[in-house]
């Protein structure tokens, strides 16, 4: 057997280690033997003990790894006491996974008789979350506490009658009623399963620390109910899971996000068929520099080339009509049950406004395309984006570190740190940290492009201080609160107002024309705005046609007379009353 030493002569004492009773030498490997200490082959660096050697011919090998364990971990597993290395050949029985140690060496707490081997031992995560708890009851248990609820015996045995449980795996102490918890749940602030772990500070040491549903600090929570996704740090105290009035256990197998997305579809808003484009493709269908932008007919919010969608197979008889696979897996009925539980029903506009616009109550602002409405003539809204954000219920933002909740407040206590406003009722939050998004800004697009710059526009969140100490935006050259979102190029130092970029109604299709019930010509969707600069009789806002107020914002013109009419509805109820 051909040994290669690495840095000859170099050895290590009985001192240094605590596996072997003799100095060991380093060598290089060749998968010649089995490691004494594991028994996996040995291939790479690792200790040998000639003088073992020379007594048998076995000899005596170790992985450079095994050679160098600690002689004493204190282990997740088992938390009462420290664990030993134990390298004896006795016979042992693996605590954790009820097998025979088929390695030598092993961790062992000679007190309590708990061994477990190394893999077990290494692999320590995936026991804990997924072994099946050998519980063994405790007739008379005295003054104990529960591990995972904290109550005492005294108080479960007057209330329950029920025994203390110990684990023998991992030293697990419960009562019966948190012996049961389930293994999943599902509540309806979450859009994913939850998934019960009995770790929660082994899961999650440095991430989150507070729950989701209550906002209390969850120091010291044992078992606790945790969303899998990689990208999300939803987690919620096991009492908050189980006990909230929408919580419902919920499958193994059954996984909300494992759908089969169909390649063509009818959907009730549209007489064609609808074939999906899946992601990567090109954002106008051409390679030419064809600035247009295709949008959701649902949402009204640009389709980019990582969004899958759906269009219509009738494009080539000019019927461009698009939909976002979320937005066309909406919900024909919704409720919210912060307004005593309604049934919203999905209509593919507002037909009772002209045009289809409508206001949202949860955004507050101008829209144009699906509508959640509570009946046909109901002037009370929402918008298709804002319903599918409260149906998730929570979100994780780039501009902040916890997960965000849905929330309302109608106090004006909050402050939306994207723009500043107060005004707003519904929000997403981390009370924690005081830090609330509105609605509008929840929806604003990471990137967006203007014709002044021939980059993509990044969403920012912080302004970079300028010696001057002055922030102007580059496209209405007007002052810009630095402590505000904007979007901005890092390339060509170019940085503006949301509203700039996006315009004032991002979700509304300006420019497109409507019959109007109060005039005879064609009356177009238009932005009427006072100029930002004295004097400037350019832009002039004229009273309404119909109720002699002005008409500034989102209005109505006709080109033709020269006349303005605010937002009109329709519907014979109400027919052609004036919304400034």
């Amino acid at each position: 057997m051909a040994l290669s030493p690495i840095n000859p002569g170099r050895g290590i004492d009985q001192n240094q280690h605590l596996n072997h009773e003799h100095p060991m030498m380093e060598v290089q490997r060749k998968n010649e033997c089995c490691c004494d200490g594991c028994g996996d082959p040995v291939i790479g660096p690792s200790y040998t003990c000639n003088i073992c050697k020379e007594q048998s011919i076995f000899g005596f090998d170790l992985h450079k790894s095994c050679a160098e364990l600690t002689g004493e971990i204190h282990h997740p597993i088992h938390r009462k006491h420290p664990l030993t290395l134990d390298t004896s050949d006795r016979k042992k029985s693996c605590s954790a996974c009820h097998q025979d140690c088929i390695s030598r060496f092993s961790y062992s707490c000679f007190q309590c008789e708990f061994n477990i081997d190394l893999q077990c031992a290494s692999n320590w995560s995936k026991i804990l979350d997924f072994h099946d708890h050998k519980l063994t009851p405790l007739r008379k248990p005295g003054q104990l506490q529960c591990e995972v609820c904290g109550e005492d015996s005294t108080s479960i045995y007057n209330r329950y009658s029920a025994a203390f449980y110990l684990c023998s795996i991992c030293q697990l102490l419960v009562h019966g009623r948190c012996s049961r918890l389930p293994s999943h749940v599902k509540t309806a602030q979450h859009q994913h399963r939850l998934k019960l772990t009995w770790w929660f500070e082994d899961t999650f040491p440095k991430i989150q620390n507070f729950c989701d549903l209550c906002y209390e600090n969850m120091d010291k929570s044992r078992a606790v109910y945790y969303c899998e996704r990689e990208y999300c740090s939803y987690v919620a105290h096991n009492y908050c899971a189980t006990r909230h009035p929408e919580a419902v256990q919920d499958s193994v197998d059954d996984d909300d996000d494992d759908r089969i997305i169909s390649n063509q579809i009818n959907h009730f808003s549209h007489p064609h068929v609808l074939a999906l484009i899946n992601s990567d493709h090109q954002d106008n269908g051409d390679d030419d520099d064809d600035d247009r932008i295709i949008t959701c007919n649902g949402c009204m919010r640009p389709i980019t080339k990582i969004d899958a969608f759906y269009s219509c197979t009738e494009q080539e008889e000019s019927c461009p009509f698009f939909l976002h696979t979320a937005c066309a897996e909406s919900p024909k009925m919704i409720s919210f049950p912060f307004l005593n539980e309604f049934q919203f029903e999905l209509h593919p506009r507002a037909q009772y406004w002209i045009g289809g616009v409508f206001k949202c109550f949860m955004c507050d602002t101008f829209c144009q395309g699906f509508v959640y409405l509570y009946n046909i003539i109901s002037t009370f809204a929402v918008d298709l984006q804002c319903a599918i954000l409260y149906k998730q219920k929570a979100l994780k933002h780039e501009a902040h570190v916890h997960t965000l909740q849905f929330n309302k407040n109608y106090e004006n206590t909050y402050k939306c740190r994207g723009c500043g406003t107060s005004k707003k009722n519904y929000w997403f939050s981390c009370r924690r940290c005081d830090f609330h998004l509105c609605i509008s800004c929840v929806k604003l697009p990471p990137t967006a492009r203007h014709r002044y710059d021939n980059h993509p526009l990044k969403l920012t969140y912080d302004s970079v201080k300028n010696e001057l100490d002055e922030y102007y935006c580059e496209i209405c050259e007007g002052k810009r609160d630095p402590k505000l979102w904007f979007y901005s190029c890092s390339d060509c130092d170019f940085d503006c107002h949301p509203h700039c970029v996006l315009g004032r109604y991002p979700q509304v299709k300006l420019g497109d024309s409507y019959k109007h019930p109060a005039h005879p010509h064609l009356v177009t969707l238009v932005d009427k705005r006072r100029s930002e600069i004295p004097s400037d009789k350019r832009e002039r806002i004229l009273p309404c046609d119909k109720c002699s107020r002005p008409c500034e914002g989102l209005v109505f013109e006709c080109s033709e007379c020269n006349i303005n009419f605010h937002r009109t509805y329709v519907e014979p109820w109400l027919k052609g009353r004036c919304y400034s």
